[in-house]
């Protein structure tokens, strides 16, 4: 045990006006999940997908989500986990056609321990619309394969940049008295 005036500065308890984690040494977490799904139907519902040599192809809604998102903070440090398993309806049309075809797009691996450019999205379509009209059914899949991952990828990176800069706000406290009027400026 340390003598009085020695050890850490970090375990001197600062005046604070709120007494609440003195110098963010203490674990906090704040959970990120509702915050997350509500952020998705904002990020991809309506999203579309459109190559004019094949058709367009909108993300209508969103189907199952699983998973879940906290921030953690530890020695004022932040700690960003995340990992969810994403799936969007989408429904298309080929360019001079009224056929209305519909599928999924599933992200199944959105996490903190994947970089944007390793994240897996596979597009299927619904078994009736590719029973009855194959071809177009297959040409709206490969669009969205082909010319859709990027941007869906470009939407899972506004996810993790929003998280960690819109969420996180409030995470770490100020230090001081004059840190806080500092920050409320």
């Amino acid at each position: 045990m340390a003598r009085w005036g020695e050890g850490d500065p970090r375990w001197i308890v600062e005046e604070r006006p709120d007494a609440v984690n003195v110098n963010n040494w203490h674990w906090t977490e704040k959970e990120a999940s509702p915050w997350s799904r509500e952020t998705f139907e904002t990020l991809f519902k309506g999203l579309v997908i459109e190559q004019s040599s094949i058709g367009k192809v909108t993300i209508d809604s969103l189907g199952t989500i699983q998973g879940e998102a906290c921030i953690n903070n530890r020695k004022a440090k932040l700690i960003y986990i995340y990992d969810w398993d994403i799936e969007l309806k989408w429904t298309g049309r080929v360019n001079g056609r009224d056929l209305v075809v519909g599928g999924m797009v599933r992200i199944p691996n959105l996490s903190d321990e994947n970089d944007v450019d390793e994240i897996d999205i596979s597009v299927t379509v619904n078994d009736d619309d590719r029973k009855l009209h194959p071809d177009v059914s297959d040409a709206l899949k490969e669009m969205v394969r082909k010319n859709g991952t990027e941007q869906l990828r470009a939407k899972c990176q506004q996810y993790i940049q929003m998280l960690k800069t819109e969420f996180s706000n409030g995470v770490i406290l100020p230090k001081k008295t004059t840190d806080i009027n500092k920050s409320q400026t």
